[in-house]
């Protein structure tokens, strides 16, 4: 595939993640369902002619990362709450990936704006040969200078085909090295932002709802072999719900072929991430093409 039909691809991806984002106020209504906020955001990405490139996340309060509602989640908008909606698309494997902050409590604005002004600050020096380390930098001062803190272990990262995380990663604070920017560089830029006395990193909790295929070696039973055959066809290396399994052949009842795949590492999951001292977190995202001169905002 020729390049201009690669950046075709990553710009229409880009163009149904915009169309998309000016939804997602909408639905972050206090007790809506959060199944409901996934599974909507999903069907308009397919309705404009894309591809979820991962689930819906819809991360509340101090949840950083990675909670997409399983099958029968009863969940709902919190009151008072602060949301992450974090959704990608692909066209041919070619991803967007962004992210949302809504919050209907003015008391949680700042911390909104915050991780919105941190994004826009970096995207202004974004261009080939500055160093991700600086991008960094910038990210932590200005959310410092607002009163806030920066997730540290939490990072943008760079995009490749069927591939949401490759390579480099852009850090959100500067104290971390790295490498430089790159023309023709596919990036996500994502600042998460959490209070002044927060710990400022995130950690593993006891729920997985994301996977991804990793390797067809290890699966032994028929019905194994069966679910990551049609896994590596349907998902490829790209993350998937394990609700999305029950709108196949793979109902519930297929539930010992998939735990097979997980203690083979044939699959992996993605722990739900929250923030290590419980204190609330914002996110904004935006998937950048790296020019000569600077750089194109793709899901604007």
């Amino acid at each position: 595939m020729s390049s201009d039909t690669a950046l075709e691809c990553y710009r229409k991806a880009g163009r149904i993640v915009g169309q998309v984002r000016r939804k997602v106020p909408g639905l972050v209504q206090e007790g809506n369902k959060l199944i409901d906020i996934c599974e909507k955001v999903e069907d308009m990405i397919a309705q404009l002619g894309g591809k979820p490139a991962f689930p819906c996340n819809v991360d509340i309060n101090e949840v950083a990362a990675h909670y997409t509602s399983p099958l029968g989640d009863t969940s709902r908008v919190p009151k008072a709450s602060i949301v992450k909606v974090d959704f990608g698309v692909h066209i041919d494997g070619f991803i967007a990936d962004s992210a949302v902050t809504v919050s209907n409590d003015p008391v949680h604005l700042a911390m909104v704006s915050t991780a919105t002004e941190a994004l826009r600050k970096a995207l202004e020096i974004v261009r080939p040969g500055v160093r991700t380390s600086d991008v960094g930098a910038l990210i932590q001062q200005t959310i410092e200078r607002r009163g806030f803190k920066p997730i540290w272990n939490l990072t943008g990262h760079v995009i490749d085909r069927y591939t949401v995380h490759t390579g480099e990663s852009i850090p959100n604070v500067g104290r971390m090295t790295g490498g430089k920017f790159k023309e023709g560089q596919i990036c996500a830029l994502e600042p998460f932002v959490t209070s002044s006395s927060a710990k400022g990193e995130v950690k593993d909790a006891d729920e997985t709802h994301i996977f991804r295929f990793l390797k067809r070696k290890g699966a032994s039973t028929p019905e194994g072999k069966r679910l990551i055959t049609y896994l590596e066809e349907k998902f490829r290396t790209l993350p998937f719900a394990k609700r999305w399994l029950a709108e196949s052949d793979f109902s519930l009842g297929q539930a010992s072929a998939f735990e097979e795949l997980l203690e083979n590492r044939c699959v992996v999951g993605y722990p739900v991430l929250t923030e290590s001292s419980g204190e609330l977190v914002a996110q904004a995202e935006h998937t950048i093409l790296v020019t000569g001169d600077g750089c194109e905002t793709l899901t604007a």
